[in-house]
């Protein structure tokens, strides 16, 4: 791949101090509401707050959006854009699929999600600041959610604000700007929203989620920042493993090596112990390095700059490396281990039941692995029940999405070098697989090694001239990609 020159960070987009105190006004507002979610709805009032924040800072979104809400608090705002004839029905879906040639031409606009969650985990007494008192110190806003993940969905909002206050139409596209009240604890927000764009036959051309970020030393041997783009995401598969002892005889008799504790057990060690998933270079986990490669030392320009060559000798490295391996296999866990009857005392539990989390980056690979453990688990009498199946598909990074954003990044910061990658955590947009073209991950935050730190941890943190750069990213971002 060739070398990009590239440019030094004063290039980046500037916004008027005025503008810069206004958004970090309203961003503090935003992370003041503690925004925890609780599955009892004790929390509903720091919530509401939140909503009414939103109300009283983004008018003109209010008064030009419909707002659907699913669930307990997950909302999307609708911005229907001026209707362009050249765009046909392809962004829509249709269940009925016995006349599909005979369906007439609607003329729609193409649909685009922005999506940030607006829930957050809690602080603790660890932080130097209150995390649910945002304070501005040392050129950073401090406070939860300030990159987990507020400031996007506030960029997003105030974006599609000042779109709407200078008149710019949208002509072509909806916007829908979508954010769920129960990311962190894997809620159904999303996917309550994504199953009524099912039943309404929308489908999205992208949708931009968080996942991805612009990062420093992530990648070996370089010393640029990094814009990371995920387009896929490691998907979620969750099974039953149950086996039990034989019921006839009189117990005292039974073999001690022998009965359904010990049996799990041993295929527990042995799906455990054994390489099921040999791992593998997919494209997008190849490209992240092959788009670096220029931008490398000595020797690491040349190992990842060939990879025909040098292949074989990274992966086996990678997969050795608890860090990287997850990049290039499927991995397995057991995370739940039944035994016996809760409510007495057993000498000996009749039943064992256990959670097997299997994470894969191609379906085809899980199905290969799952015959091998599928036949370990004959042999010692465990049979195997899915109990989920959350597969993402990955995004062309030579698509048009991928391009759109790159291009953007490029005149944005251009002081930053742009990259696919594989997310091997997990965001909201793997819900619209089935419904979307293209899924990117990515927020235009710039993280150091400590906010990169603070994720999910205490002192987290932005720098606020990164705050308008987010506003920036995201008016440029919707302005090209209707073109």
């Amino acid at each position: 791949m060739k070398k990009r020159i590239l440019q030094p960070e004063l290039n980046r987009k500037n916004v008027t101090p005025e503008k810069q105190n206004q958004y970090i006004k309203t961003l503090k507002k935003m992370i003041d509401c503690k925004t925890v979610y609780d599955k009892d709805g004790t929390n509903i009032e720091e919530y509401n707050k939140f909503y009414q924040v939103l109300e009283q800072e983004f008018p003109n979104l209010h008064k030009h959006a419909k707002r659907l809400t699913f669930g307990g608090g997950c909302f999307v705002y609708v911005i229907e854009g001026r209707r362009n004839p050249e765009i046909k029905e392809k962004n829509m879906i249709s269940n009925d699929t016995s006349n599909a040639s005979k369906k007439p031409e609607v003329n729609i606009n193409k649909n685009i999600m922005l999506m940030s969650h607006h829930d957050v985990v809690d602080g603790d007494d660890t932080w130097e600041t209150d995390p649910f008192c945002a304070v501005e110190k040392e050129g950073a806003l401090w406070g939860r959610g300030t990159i987990d993940t507020k400031t996007p969905l506030f960029a997003q909002m105030q974006a599609c604000e000042e779109l709407l206050a200078e008149g710019y139409e949208f002509e072509g596209m909806n916007v829908y700007i979508g954010s769920s009240n129960n990311e962190e604890c894997c809620g159904d927000g999303m996917v309550l929203a994504t199953q009524y764009f099912k039943e309404k036959g929308i489908r999205f051309e992208v949708v931009l989620d968080e996942g991805g970020a612009i990062t420093t030393g992530q990648i070996p041997g370089v010393t640029a920042k990094s814009a990371m783009v995920a387009v896929h995401e490691k998907s979620r598969h969750v099974y039953c493993c149950k086996t039990k002892m034989d019921s006839k005889g009189h117990g005292g008799f039974g073999p001690a090596t022998d009965n359904a504790l010990v049996r799990m057990s041993r295929f527990i060690s042995e799906v455990s112990g054994k390489k099921i998933y040999q791992g593998n270079f997919y494209p997008e986990v190849k490209a992240t390095f092959t788009s670096h490669a220029p931008y490398m030392s000595f020797p690491m320009n040349l190992l990842f700059g060939n990879f025909t060559v040098f292949g074989p000798i990274i992966k086996k490295i990678m997969l050795n490396i608890p860090q990287t391996n997850p990049m290039l296999a499927t991995s397995i866990s057991f995370t739940t281990l039944f035994a016996g009857e809760k409510e007495e005392m057993q000498v000996k539990a009749k039943k064992v039941e256990g959670t097997m989390f299997l994470r894969c980056i191609r379906e085809e690979d899980l199905v290969a692995g799952l015959k091998k453990i599928k036949e370990i688990g004959e042999k010692y009498g465990v049979e195997i029940e899915e109990v989920l199946r959350d597969y993402c598909q990955p995004t062309d990074y030579n698509g048009k999405a991928f391009k759109v954003l790159e291009e953007v990044l490029h005149k944005n910061f251009p002081d930053v070098i742009v990259a696919p990658f594989l997310l091997t955590a997990g965001t909201d947009a793997r819900h619209f697989t089935q419904i979307a073209d293209s899924i990117l991950r990515f927020a235009p935050i710039d993280l150091d090694k400590k906010q990169f730190a603070s994720i999910h941890a205490a002192n987290e943190h932005i720098k606020v001239k990164n705050i308008g750069e987010c506003v920036c990213f995201y008016k440029d971002f919707v302005q090209k990609i209707s073109c």
